[in-house]
């Protein structure tokens, strides 16, 4: 099996950003639980300050699917897309990940 990364980009509604992060960061505690779950991350484009990725990877396509299609993804995940304008999920195969020697 091999692992897939989801990527949602997010546009947030306009000086919302602060509460976005925190529902993440709440939403993210509970996602990590997921025993198919490897990591998580979250970040905000330098430029327009309402624009996130969110990125995470999980060991295999079925683990991914079955936690998006699980009944307690769409509760759990509920306060991202109140606060969000527009999102935009893409999933890709891992193929390799390397860490830096720093």
């Amino acid at each position: 099996m091999a692992m897939v990364r989801a990527t949602l980009r997010m546009k947030v509604k306009q000086d919302r950003g602060d509460d976005f992060v925190a529902a993440w960061t709440r939403i993210a505690a509970e996602v990590r639980k997921d025993p198919g779950n490897l990591r998580q991350a979250l970040s905000r484009d330098l430029e327009d300050r309402d624009s996130f990725v969110v990125t995470s990877d999980w060991e295999s396509r079925e683990a991914f699917s079955a936690f998006e299609t699980s009944p307690d993804q769409d509760e759990l995940t509920a306060p991202l897309r109140e606060l969000r304008e527009s999102g935009r999920m893409e999933v890709h195969e891992l193929l390799t990940h390397v860490e830096g020697d720093g």
